[in-house]
């Protein structure tokens, strides 16, 4: 009975890892454990006691639910236990990301796991600012929110992301978990955000006063310190690649993308965007210039050295007096690699234009697919570097934006609006998050100065501002989740990075080495369970490895004499003892030769190519014996 078992499980094993035939599986299973009620079964179970059952997708939907409720009521303590289940999961059969191309299932649970891995990581990091946030000047808010900070929106946008592709399945398992998110985000986060971030944007001695922080590039003095620099550095040419709405966190995950491709290499500085924060006035601060104003006009047009820069080929004419063009990201890609490089043969300085997030975001219609914009954005971003790199022979890319943006699930109430009763008189334009006109004095309800200030615009061509203060707006008309404009963090802060190619050693990437941990030479049990170390952290170009485990036979054409099991290997912590992972293996119940060597094997999941082979004696007779 004890061998039928064991074959039985590493058949099933077997079934459900096979590419063409998991789908048989699948619906084989779920009317077995239709058959048997599981659902009411498992509801006792805790994760610990499923962790290491694949059989039935219903047993990883309780594991899901046990998770989500310990991440609901634990608020970011002690989650080790919960990673640590987490990982084994992904490993498993049902949340496979291997399989996840092949089925709806597969994707939704993959995702069910991305959120809570988001959704523990935002509320670990909320623990460590349990008591909100005191900044002692506004250097140290604006180097806060580039180190730790713009992790809370980045991860409260994994969330969504994650929950969002999980909806289609109208599992209601993740409902209780987006309002905890959403009340931390919106009820906690913003609003203690938003007072510190005031303390040191008010008063005399506040940023507003100056608009300006040691050691940060203006957003207006972006050619100056950021490209002049590359040519006076012997760099022949220069693309500039500039993405509407392109904020500091989003930036953040495409450098550390990047930076996990062999031969590139990413850094990401900041600037401090001008204010207010919108298109028009972002756009023509990264142009090269001498001066900015505004033109006189219902229409408030950002001139750059006294010429229109609001149109592509208002900005084309701008910048052939410095050897320049401007292209759209979307025209350069299709004309190919000759037609490309013949476009740009002529040119030293290369403005690329990309817009995606503020596209998707500014409309009412559609602002609500915001944060995924924000991963497509990446995605593109890194095909159009990709493509200047290796088709156009770009040595050097700076990609930056115009502003940042805030971003709210839920939908916004009448405390979200600022309490300003009238527009003041002068006001020529009113969005949602700034006004703009002449004269327009100070309010207590509202941030406020002149251009010459925030944006270096000419003191007789320049333009006064009110912005609503913290996250609130003046109007909520056309849609108010997505908004850009004011002075927060999330808006002006703007990312700068640097790409390009090093030949380089540490700019060249390699998977995780991994070892087995013990003297594990004999296997005597129908189960035997192998420990494995992770010999280095992960990091920018140390990548994660997924690997499959099995017993081997190398006599028979490496027929494997186990079940074949799945894990991987992507902790980033330098303690030994936290890159530990193992896994049970189920030996195939028949006659297998003591004296004959077999082998344990671990090879790349998504390649196949062996990582590791170490010789084992099978003697289950011993076992049995004893």
């Amino acid at each position: 009975q004890q061998n039928l078992a064991a074959n039985a499980s590493v058949f099933v094993g077997r079934w459900r890892s096979d590419i063409a035939q998991f789908a048989n599986y699948n619906a084989l299973a779920q009317a077995v454990a239709d058959e048997l009620n599981l659902v009411s079964l498992l509801t006792s179970h805790s994760a610990e006691q499923l962790v290491d059952c694949m059989t039935f997708e219903d047993a990883e939907l309780r594991v899901v639910q046990d998770l989500k409720t310990r991440i609901v009521a634990g608020a970011g303590a002690n989650m080790d236990v919960v990673r640590s289940l987490m990982a084994r999961r992904r490993d498993g059969h049902w949340a496979n990301a291997l399989l996840a191309s092949a089925n709806e299932q597969t994707r939704a649970l993959a995702a069910c796991y991305d959120a809570l891995t988001a959704a523990a990581d935002f509320f670990a990091l909320k623990a460590t600012h349990a008591a909100g946030f005191s900044f002692a000047d506004a250097s140290s808010a604006y180097a806060q929110y580039r180190e730790e900070l713009f992790r809370f929106d980045q991860l409260y946008r994994h969330f969504h992301t994650a929950a969002d592709a999980v909806e289609p399945m109208g599992w209601a398992v993740l409902h209780e978990l987006r309002a905890s998110i959403e009340s931390v985000y919106s009820g906690w986060y913003i609003p203690q955000l938003s007072l510190a971030w005031a303390k040191v944007l008010e008063g005399p001695q506040g940023l507003l006063a100056t608009w300006r922080l040691p050691e940060v590039t203006p957003q207006q003095q972006f050619f100056e310190r950021k490209v002049l620099p590359l040519f006076d550095g012997n760099v022949k040419r220069v693309f500039v690649l500039i993405s509407d709405a392109f904020r500091y966190e989003v930036a953040q995950e495409l450098t550390q993308q990047i930076n996990s491709k062999n031969r590139l290499r990413a850094s990401l500085d900041g600037m401090l965007g001008v204010l207010p924060s919108y298109t028009a006035l972002g756009m023509a601060a990264l142009l090269p210039h001498k001066t900015l104003a505004y033109k006189e006009g219902a229409n408030l047009d950002v001139l750059a050295d006294g010429h229109s820069v609001a149109s592509l080929e208002q900005r084309n004419d701008h910048l052939k007096a410095f050897g320049g063009m401007a292209v759209k990201a979307e025209d350069l890609m299709a004309l190919g690699k000759d037609k490309g490089r013949e476009l740009v043969r002529e040119h030293r300085l290369i403005y690329i234009y990309h817009d995606r997030i503020d596209m998707i975001g500014d409309k009412q219609a559609s602002e609500t697919k915001t944060f995924e914009a924000a991963m497509q954005t990446v995605q593109e971003l890194a095909q159009v570097l990709g493509f200047v790199i290796n088709s156009l022979n770009g040595s050097t890319v700076l990609v930056t934006a115009d502003h940042g943006f805030m971003y709210q699930e839920s939908a916004l109430d009448v405390s979200d609006k600022s309490t300003l009763e009238d527009k003041p008189a002068g006001t020529i334009t009113a969005k949602k998050r700034y006004l703009i006109g002449h004269d327009l004095g100070i309010s207590p309800k509202a941030w406020s100065g002149n251009t010459a200030v925030t944006a270096g615009t000419l003191p007789d061509a320049s333009m006064d501002f009110w912005l609503p203060k913290g996250a609130s707006r003046f109007h909520f008309a056309g849609g108010a989740r997505f908004v850009h404009g004011s002075a927060m963090l999330q808006e002006v802060v703007v990312p700068v990075m640097t790409v390009g190619v090093s030949e380089a050693d540490y700019a060249k990437t390699k998977p995780v080495g991994i070892s087995l941990l013990g003297t594990v030479n004999k296997v005597v049990t129908n189960t035997q369970r192998f420990e494995f170390i992770q010999t280095d952290a992960v990091s920018e170009r140390v990548l994660p490895r997924t690997v499959t485990v099995s017993l081997r036979d190398s006599q028979a054409r490496d027929k494997p004499i186990s079940d074949v099991q799945s894990i991987t290997f992507d902790s980033t912590s330098h303690m030994l003892d936290e890159r530990k992972r193992s896994i049970l293996l189920t030996v195939l119940a028949g006659s297998h030769d003591p004296s004959k060597r077999y082998d344990l094997v671990l090879r790349d999941a998504v390649s196949n190519i062996e990582v590791l082979r170490l010789p084992i004696k099978v003697d289950l007779a011993f076992g049995n014996d004893f």
